[in-house]
């Protein structure tokens, strides 16, 4: 296997963005891009970005699956044309397997079908590498705020896609009668698992701490699956995020 790797030589690196303010320390990238010019590009942006980082890269689905068997990962960009389907393979394992790391989808495409197979399959990002560096740098720092980075011709494509779903005549009937109009549906697996089963528990009034000795896990990452919650779901609190999960249907 050939991997490349760049990190500290002499310390581990000091937390940054969301990862300082909930106390845990930022463990590493994992860059899984068949295109090495393209890897190596996507590797130098994460090493400005923040010195010291732990980044990694591989070229195939097989690789990516054994290099985060072996080290920890807080966020792993996945190139969406890897071969066999191996993009959209990795992000559904990602989901399943590791639901507290980003997993980023890349392409340098905006297709519809790619977008929503990303989005389906658990990406909290998409990123166009035909953009230039300093937007994608700018794409990228927004995940240290808890953001989802996305191109602006990807979230276009999305909100097309929202609205081809929709039904205009149902909305102007509501607004007409004075009803509230529900909101779409959410893509199928807007939320993982993981972070379904906390949202459940949030609902029945269960707080973090309890939550956290509940499914063992430490109430760092319960507060960081309630972040994602609600950054997933457009909210920002307890309440909100039960009331939008029971019109999604997410918690029958």
């Amino acid at each position: 296997m050939n991997h490349q790797s760049v990190s500290s030589a002499h310390s581990a690196p000091a937390p940054i963005g969301r990862y300082a303010a909930s106390g845990c320390a930022f463990f590493g990238a994992l860059i899984v891009e068949g295109d090495l010019v393209l890897a190596d590009r996507m590797r130098r942006l994460l090493c400005d970005l923040a010195p010291g980082r732990r980044v990694v890269v591989a070229s195939t689905h097989a690789e990516a699956i054994h290099l985060l068997a072996a080290l920890p990962y807080d966020l792993v960009l996945v190139d969406m044309h890897l071969t066999d389907n191996g993009g959209v393979a990795l992000l559904s394992h990602l989901r399943r397997a590791y639901p507290q790391i980003d997993a980023i989808a890349m392409s340098m495409s905006d297709d519809g079908l790619l977008v929503q197979a990303a989005i389906s399959s658990g990406a909290s990002g998409y990123l166009l590498t035909s953009t230039d560096d300093a937007e994608l740098s700018f794409l990228l720092r927004s995940i240290e705020r808890g953001g989802s980075p996305i191109d602006a011709r990807v979230a276009r494509r999305v909100l097309g896609l929202i609205a081809a779903s929709a039904k205009p005549e149902g909305v102007e009937s509501a607004l007409r009668d004075g009803d509230t109009v529900s909101p779409p549906m959410p893509a199928p697996g807007l939320l993982s698992p993981r972070e379904l089963n906390v949202l459940r528990l949030i609902a029945q009034g269960w707080s973090n701490r309890q939550i956290a000795e509940a499914i063992c896990l430490s109430i760092n990452t319960v507060e960081f699956h309630a972040k994602r919650i609600y950054r997933k779901l457009a909210v920002k609190s307890r309440t909100q995020a039960v009331r939008q999960a029971t019109q999604y249907g997410l918690l029958s």
